[in-house]
């Protein structure tokens, strides 16, 4: 079983994603991945400043990014933590016409993929991912061409 717990504190009321869409994220990534025993990944909000140090500190890249993932043990019940970064993931759902919703369930789902190991740094590792990334929003009802 799969459980995401979602740190909200830097957003607004609107700006709150929904737990019931999130439970569903993890009931379908977690079935998608035959988890058995309880598994928890950490999700927060961060600063755009936040995650360019971070991003810039971790991956060499001085800039901007929508999110990171960060794996601890995927032996114990706590298997990582993702972190997102709202202002970059509604600019990027304005760029491309869709809600804000559907690009932070791409990115939960996306970064979800790097805990369990998926990588597209390289093509063929790029093709498996995105496949098992389309599986897994079209079984969401999201566009996975976002």
């Amino acid at each position: 079983m799969l459980l995401l717990e979602i740190n909200h504190g830097k957003l607004k009321g609107g700006e709150r994603y929904p737990l019931m869409q999130l439970s569903k994220i993890a009931k379908v990534v977690g079935d998608f991945f035959h988890i058995k025993s309880q598994k928890i990944v950490s999700i927060a909000f961060i600063s755009e400043n936040e995650i360019k140090k971070l991003n810039k500190h971790y991956r060499a890249k001085d800039t901007v990014t929508d999110v990171l993932s960060f794996e601890m043990d995927e032996n114990g019940p706590i298997i990582g933590e993702l972190v997102l970064c709202y202002k970059q993931a509604k600019q990027q759902a304005k760029n491309m016409k869709h809600s804000v919703r559907d690009e932070i369930s791409f990115l939960i789902v996306h970064g979800l993929l790097h805990l369990f190991g998926e990588d597209h740094e390289k093509e063929f590792e790029a093709k498996k991912m995105f496949k098992k990334q389309t599986a897994i929003l079209n079984i969401l009802g999201i566009d996975p061409r976002i």
